[in-house]
Parts: C-alpha cells; sequence; structure tokens
C-alpha cells in the first residue's frame, strides 16, 4: 500500500536500542555499577540530564502567549533569525561581511531539520550525496529519505589528518554528472570522533570549492557542537574570512541546534543559515526553504526560539549563561583527558579527538564481539560502523577512569 518510493523502509536505530539495554542493566544492578556510555545529551557528574540555570530561569518566566501561541512567521521570529547567525559569524557580521556576503536564517525543528531542508530542497531525485565514511548514521537516512543515494568520502588519512585527497577526488567524480553535488562536513566536534579540521586545511578546502566552475556544490556544514569546541574568537573570525570571495555556484548551509546550544533536546529548536556570494541564491533559499517549513512542520515552537533570544539580547544573562557553559566545557575536556591519556597507555588506538561530545574507537570485523564482552560487564557503548562510540558528555569521571583499559582488555579477548 505505501508509494513506491517508500517501500522497504524500516528505521533501525542501535542508539535507543542499546540505551535501553542499558537502562535495564541499572534498574537490575543500579547506576554504580553501570557504565551508560551510549547517552548523546549532556549530562553532569551526577549523572542528570545538565540544565542550564539560566535558561530554566528564562523560559519559566517567559509571557505565556510566548509559551503557547504560534509564531509570529513561518521561518521563525526576527530577533532569533538575527540572534542565531550572530552565534555562528559573530555581533560583528553585518559590518564585517556587508556587500561580501549574502546571508540569511529559517528556523528548524532541530538541527535535524535543517539538515532535511538542505537535502530535500538542494539534491535531485536519484542524486548521490557525499557523506564522511564516520558519520551520525541520520544522515544517510534523510538521503534515502528523500530519493537520493549515499557516495562517502575517507575522513581520515593515514596520519589521522582530514582526507583532503579523498574527498576532492569524491567531489569532482560526482561532479561529472550532477548538476548539484549535497556534501556534509560535520566539524568541529564531530559526531562520532571529536575531530577538528586545522586552519590550513579549511584554507586548502575552500580553495577546491572555489575552483569548482560547472557544478554547483551546496555544503552543508554541521554545527551541532560547535559551542563545545574550544576554537577561539580570533580562530573563528578567521575561519569566517575563508567565505569571502565565495563563487556563485557554491552555497554555503549551515545546520545549527538549540538542543545542544542550551540543552532543549525535547524542544526541537534549530537553524538553518544559507551563505552565499549571490543575492539571488539566499532569495531562491528564503522562498524555497519557506515552504518546505510550512508544508513540513508548519511552525517551529516559539517559546523555544524566544527563549534563545532573550538570553542572547541580554548582556547579563549571557554572561551568565557563557559562564555555566564554559564550566561544563572544561568539565568535557577533563573527562577527555582522563580517557585520552589512559587509552595511550594502554596502547588502545582512537580516531583523532580535538573537542566534543564523543570519542570513537576503531575496532574492525570483531567489534559485534567486543560490544558483547563489555556488556557482559555492563559497560554500553555505541555501535558506529566498525567502531565503538563513547558518550564523554554524560559519562562521569569517576567512571571513565579505567575504560580505556577494559576496552582493551575486550579487543584482546575478541581477537
Amino acid at each position: 500500500m505505501l508509494a513506491k518510493r517508500y517501500t522497504g523502509k524500516k528505521l533501525v536505530d542501535n542508539i535507543f536500542t542499546t540505551s535501553k539495554k542499558a537502562k535495564q542493566a541499572i534498574k537490575k544492578y543500579g547506576k554504580e555499577n553501570v557504565i551508560n556510555a551510549t547517552i548523546g545529551s549532556l549530562y553532569d557528574e551526577e549523572e542528570k540530564f545538565a540544565i542550564y540555570n539560566v535558561v530554566e530561569k528564562v523560559y519559566r518566566n517567559l509571557p505565556s502567549e510566548d509559551l503557547y501561541a504560534y509564531s509570529t512567521n513561518v521561518i521563525g521570529e526576527d530577533d532569533y533569525l538575527d540572534e542565531v547567525i550572530k552565534a555562528i559569524f559573530y555581533d560583528d557580521y553585518k559590518e564585517e561581511l556587508k556587500d561580501l556576503l549574502y546571508i540569511a536564517s529559517v528556523a528548524t525543528t532541530g538541527g535535524t531539520g535543517a539538515i532535511s531542508n538542505t537535502i530535500k530542497n538542494y539534491m535531485d531525485t536519484g542524486d548521490k550525496v557525499l557523506l564522511p565514511n564516520w558519520m551520525w548514521g541520520t544522515y544517510k537516512n534523510i538521503v534515502i529519505e528523500n530519493g537520493g543515494k549515499i557516495e562517502t568520502y575517507q575522513l581520515f588519512d593515514e596520519n589521522g589528518n582530514f582526507n583532503f585527497e579523498d574527498f576532492r577526488s569524491k567531489v569532482l567524480e560526482l561532479a561529472k554528472t550532477q548538476k548539484n553535488v549535497v556534501l556534509i562536513l560535520n566539524e568541529p566536534s564531530h559526531n562520532p570522533t571529536g575531530f577538528r579540521m586545522t586552519y590550513e586545511e579549511w584554507v586548502k578546502l575552500m580553495d577546491f570549492f572555489k575552483s569548482i566552475k560547472d557544478t554547483n556544490l551546496i555544503v552543508i556544514r554541521d554545527v551541532a557542537y560547535f559551542e563545545y569546541d574550544d576554537r577561539t574568537e580570533e580562530e573563528t573570525k578567521a575561519l569566517r574570512k575563508l567565505l569571502i570571495g565565495l563563487p556563485k555556484n557554491v552555497l554555503f548551509m549551515y545546520a545549527f541546534s538549540l538542543s545542544k546550544s542550551l540543552s532543549i533536546y525535547g524542544m526541537r529548536i534549530g537553524a538553518q543559515i544559507a551563505v552565499s556570494s549571490s543575492e539571488e541564491v539566499i532569495q531562491e533559499f528564503k522562498d524555497a526553504i519557506s515552504f518546505s517549513c510550512r508544508t513540513t512542520w508548519s511552525n517551529v515552537p516559539k517559546g523555544g526560539m524566544k527563549l534563545f533570544e532573550t538570553i542572547m539580547k541580554n548582556p547579563e544573562l549571557k554572561a551568565d549563561f557563557l559562564k555555566e557553559k564554559q564550566a561544563y566545557i572544561d568539565l568535557l575536556k577533563e573527562r577527555a583527558d582522563i580517557f585520552l591519556n589512559e587509552a595511550k597507555e594502554v596502547n588502545l588506538d582512537i580516531l583523532p579527538y580535538k573537542s566534543g561530545f564523543f570519542v570513537t574507537i576503531p575496532i574492525g570485523e570483531t567489534v559485534d564481539k567486543v560490544i558483547e564482552e563489555l556488556e557482559s560487564q555492563n559497560i554500553f557503548v555505541i555501535k558506529f560502523d566498525k567502531g565503538i562510540r563513547i558518550g564523554i558528555c554524560s559519562v562521569p569521571k569517576r567512571k571513565i577512569v579505567g575504560l580505556a583499559k577494559k576496552i582493551k582488555e575486550a579487543i584482546e579477548k575478541s581477537k
């Protein structure tokens, strides 16, 4: 009975399945006897969901109309749309990028909505979308949902750096047969590895994009976790400058998520931010994307948008919020340092980590045996292809201590 384009699809989400197993183990053996590294949300050292005090206070005091009424615009509240651009490009973006770039934003249902909206509108049916081989699996589902196919590039070269050569060759190969090439770069704080590109790698990449002449490139930059990265404002503004001089055929699309920024996952608030050197391309974006918003989710919750803009526009609230967030950034680094240092001590290979919520261990063909062995010890992790992801965002420091050794021993036992 399904339409042909939807026949055969079935959601298999091992994250929620494994998380359920971890919760069952906690219920049976007690929380202190279980390591639940499946959770992709931020938790404190008491293993409680991270709630920012400023966010809670502001949200509880929003006017009832802001909580329950429709947004005043299909694409989102005006102030919210401006504030999300500032979150990515800083408060001075209008002055610094004036007459050099055109930027527009649309409110979406989380970062997922931004990615889905982009693929839906810029990928032709039957085309391939270029994704990293280490990736958040939902990328694939979004492409398939919209009638596309998958092509992957090797994220890392033999030295653990961004594999520019493989990326370049895959883009050029797709450009031979496709009018539009849609691709995803999840950076910084890549899910699932915590990878981040260097400034030099970005320079090389942008020079390549600017060399493409006869094909449209739609670059989705998934920045869901960017606010937990430790790049300085100076470094981020240097990357901003690399967008200047983009040819008309290169469109950058940023997928922004308030789930991570404010730790308000359930509100499903995000944004899609388009950057182009062409006013015409941006107007086309505004027209098409607002149509998709209206026909897909109709209206993003007003309360979440008002919450974000209220905090960001009030210097005192913003300062308090950033102070709270820095404490969690520091905590993530402490957790990561424990795991990385212990991994080095026991010669446990990990994929290049710089910042963010996750660390990933490449394992290979025995990955299922390793997971089975870890689960027998009440250690629950997420399988990513032939590796396992550790959610340091939710595992307290006391439980990270010794974890690398246990994983190493499970890998040795599985051989």
